[in-house]
This record gives C-alpha cells, structure tokens and sequence, in this order.
C-alpha cells in the first residue's frame, strides 16, 4: 500500500534535504543533517516527525558552540524505508547507533522526543560511555501507561489506520497539528504541514510507518528495564517540556520528575512541538545544560587528589 503516492516535494523538504546529507548505514542510506562545531547534540525524533522538526534548532545550537546532528530514522523523512527490516523500538535504537558510529561521534549531549524517549534511552543504555548528558522534551518513559492519543492512535486500529493514513492531508492535519501540536497557531502553516506529510508519505512511507506503529513496547518489563537502565548510568539529565502539551499525558513528565535525579528542570511555553515554536529557548537550555557539565568536569579534573 502507498506506492501510488504521487506529490510535489514542497520547496522547505528541498530547502532541508539540500542542507543534509544521506550516510550508509547497515546497508541503507539514512539522512543526516548538521551544522556547528563543537561538543555533539544528538537530537532523536518520534513520530509522525523526522529530522525536518529540528531545521530550526540547528543553526541555534551551532551559535552556542554546539555541534547539533538530527537524522531519520529508516522508514520515515528522506531515509531508506526498506521492507524487510524491523521498525520496533529496539530495532530503532540500534540504528542510533549506527549513525553514531558512522559519523564517528564523540559522546554526546542526547535529546529525546515523543516515541524517542525509550528508543533513544534504550541505547543509551546499551552505550553509556558515548553519552554526556540526556536532554527529555515531551516524551514518555512510564510506557507502560501510554496510550497514543488522537489522531496517532488511529494509526493503531486494524480497520481504520490505512484510510487515516491514505486520507492525510494538509487541510486535514493543519488544524490538528495546530490543535494538539502547538500553542501559537501561527507557528504552523500549510508549507510546514505539507512537508511533514510528503516526509512521511514519500518512497513508500506508509507501509514503514504503520510497521513503525505496530513496533511500540508498551509492557511493565520495557519500563522497569529503562528505569533501572538509566538509574545505573547516572548520566546528568534535564527535562526542558512544553507545559502546554495535551498530546501526552501530563502524567508522563510526573513520572519522570518523581523517579529520576534532575539536574535542571525548564517549563517552556509551548504544545508538543515546542521545535516548531520555541527552537532557541530550547537549544538555550541544551547549551546551558552542556557548559555547565563541561565546567563541572573541569573542577573535577583541576581537583587536588
């Protein structure tokens, strides 16, 4: 199904893929985009989005002496969305991985997103020594309590999840997205949703993306293992959360405040995508957060032993 998808690239995906570049990764090429120099922020998208949300954010990190890296992930944005391959969770987080290997990243400043707080946990986890920091924005980590809202959750319902992806439209998302998405209307227009659809729709999407729907590990065991997970490595974590957000449940930043030691805790006036409204308020925050663990591990080098 969606092999019949035909529409124009929108001007801003040319803008954005003309700014990136697709790496081989495993076999299949994954699209990346950068910009600055400086410590590595590696930011981790969720869905129904992909790299194009953090367009904004880049140039912003890259003025604080910061080197931000986003990239699709297969199966969604301008990567490869093979058949064959898995698109759960776990398989999600290998392929952190293996763009970090591929750019040959030193540790990085990690920030996660929607359905990319337990994919990008999970291989932090796994990879504690090629982390600095983590960054949580909008996310969920209590999986076991999640449930995809509207309209995400229609993308979940055997009988109805290939009409709603078929029937995507600008004229349909904008007010959703500008509903559930944003707080400022004005931070969306019909060019930006355009190019979130042709991003998901594009080479295949929906078959890929609907898989990416399927994959999502919801247990008890999942959220007790990425607890325990993150408790072990001790990295220094902050939580920068638009407190606007209707799209996930309140209870989820609750969850993360009460059973994790934050270094630093920012409320930001935006919805789900604070990206999309507020991207240098929060590459602010990111910056803040790394120079101050960089001062922290200067003190801890100078100390007298």
């Amino acid at each position: 199904r969606g092999g019949g998808f035909r529409m124009q690239k929108p001007r801003l995906v040319e803008e954005h893929e003309a700014a990136g570049e697709r790496i081989v990764v495993d076999g299949h090429h994954i699209f990346v985009r950068e910009e600055g120099e400086g410590e590595p922020v590696l930011l981790l998208h969720g869905v129904p989005s992909s790299s194009f949300l953090y367009r904004k954010m880049l140039p912003e990190l890259a003025g604080h002496g910061l080197r931000g890296v986003s990239f699709d992930f297969p199966g969604v944005g301008l990567s490869d969305k093979p058949k064959g391959i898995a698109y759960d969770w776990h398989s999600l987080a290998n392929w952190v991985g293996g763009v970090v290997d591929a750019l040959e990243l030193p540790p990085v400043h990690l920030v996660l997103h929607d359905i990319a707080g337990p994919i990008g946990a999970e291989w932090a986890i796994r990879n504690p020594v090629k982390v600095r920091s983590i960054t949580v924005t909008n996310t969920l980590l209590d999986v076991a309590h999640f449930t995809p809202s509207f309209p995400l959750r229609a993308f979940r319902i055997p009988a109805v999840r290939h009409l709603a992806f078929s029937t995507m439209s600008t004229r349909t998302m904008l007010p959703l997205f500008r509903y559930s998405g944003v707080k400022n209307p004005d931070a969306i227009d019909e060019d930006v949703i355009e190019s979130y659809i042709y991003l998901l729709k594009n080479n295949g999407g929906h078959r890929s993306f609907l898989e990416i729907m399927d994959g999502f590990d919801l247990s008890e065991k999942h959220r007790d293992w990425l607890r325990d997970g993150l408790l072990a490595i001790d990295k220094p974590m902050q939580l920068v959360w638009g407190e606007q957000e209707i799209a996930i449940p309140k209870a989820q930043m609750h969850y993360i405040k009460q059973v994790f030691p934050l270094r630093a805790e920012h409320r930001i006036d935006a919805r789900h995508f604070l990206q999309e409204e507020q991207p240098a308020v929060v590459a602010a925050h990111i910056a803040a957060f790394a120079e101050d663990i960089a001062r922290q591990r200067k003190r801890a080098t100078n100390a007298p032993t």
